[in-house]
């Protein structure tokens, strides 16, 4: 197994660092319009409309990343939903 340097860990931090940084700004800009938002959240009323709306949500919002780590996020969500659910 190859070793990783100092030098690509600094790299993979300061790049996991910038992520984050990127997803709480997309967050802060969500609750900025989160009034405006909920009223057309409010019009989902059944499960095909529900479905339809994270399709598109994850689409919007996956472009960048590969099909399989989309997959991967979307399994841990249902198991957080399911711990949250019980």
């Amino acid at each position: 197994m190859k070793k990783i340097s100092r030098e690509q860990i600094k790299i993979i931090v300061e790049e996991e660092v910038r992520k984050k940084s990127d997803i709480k700004k997309i967050a802060k800009k969500m609750e900025t319009f989160s009034s405006q938002l909920e009223p057309l959240f409010n019009t989902i009323t059944d499960r095909i409309e529900f479905e339809q709306f994270l399709k598109d949500s994850i689409r919007l919002g996956s472009k960048n990343i590969e099909g399989t780590d989309i997959i991967l996020a979307m399994n841990r969500v249902i198991k957080q939903l399911r711990k949250e659910m019980k």
